[in-house]
């Protein structure tokens, strides 16, 4: 933005007078800032609601470039359940995460800080919470929901057996070939074209 006023101002010094009359100020503001007429006529309003309202005219914040997030693997989880239980055992002492985060550093190469340390030990315990009698119960819970799924699979293939009507028969009968005679007509009409859609 600061470029685009230089600009303009030496485009007004090489003109040797103003590029846009001063009583235009809107159009001038425009031009030397570089955004449109509807733009500064917005942020003026927004500036008088303000200022009425002891309130700050609201910006767009900066995009900033956020930490990648870690996938760490079981080795990883591991060692730092393992430093965890040192802290406890060898250090006798109660880990913080800033301790903790250190001595990761040190050990695994953790480049994480320690929001992403506290979303892990979150994430670790978690885990930890689920008993191997929970997990066999929810995979048997699974089991007897696909089995039913499939169960009740059949059953719709023979209600929708039941449902579908059959217009037509596999053979002709006679009463399928019957010739129509007209009395006002000499030209006799056979009635042996089966018209029936058999589904």
């Amino acid at each position: 933005m600061i470029l685009k006023v230089k600009e303009f101002c030496e485009a007004e010094q090489k003109n040797q007078g103003v590029l846009i009359p001063l009583n235009n100020v809107r159009k001038r503001v425009a031009a030397i800032t570089g955004v449109s007429e509807k733009t500064i006529t917005r942020i003026t309003k927004e500036g008088i609601t303000a200022a009425s309202t002891s309130k700050k005219i609201v910006t767009p914040g900066k995009s900033r470039p956020h930490p990648k997030k870690f996938d760490l693997d079981g080795f990883d989880l591991c060692a730092i359940r393992q430093k965890i239980h040192s802290f406890y055992v060898v250090h006798k002492e109660l880990p913080t995460l800033a301790k903790l985060r250190a001595a990761l550093r040190e050990d695994i190469n953790f480049q994480g800080n320690i929001t992403t340390l506290h979303r892990i030990l979150n994430r670790i315990e978690a885990f930890e919470s689920i008993t191997a009698e929970d997990w066999t119960a929810q995979c048997t819970h699974v089991e007897h929901l696909e089995e039913e799924y499939l169960k009740n699979d059949g059953l719709m293939d023979e209600e929708m057996d039941r449902i579908i009507i059959s217009t037509a028969s596999d053979t002709e009968t006679e009463s399928d070939s019957v010739s129509i005679h007209s009395s006002d007509s000499d030209v006799p009409m056979a009635a042996d074209h089966n018209y029936s859609i058999k589904l």
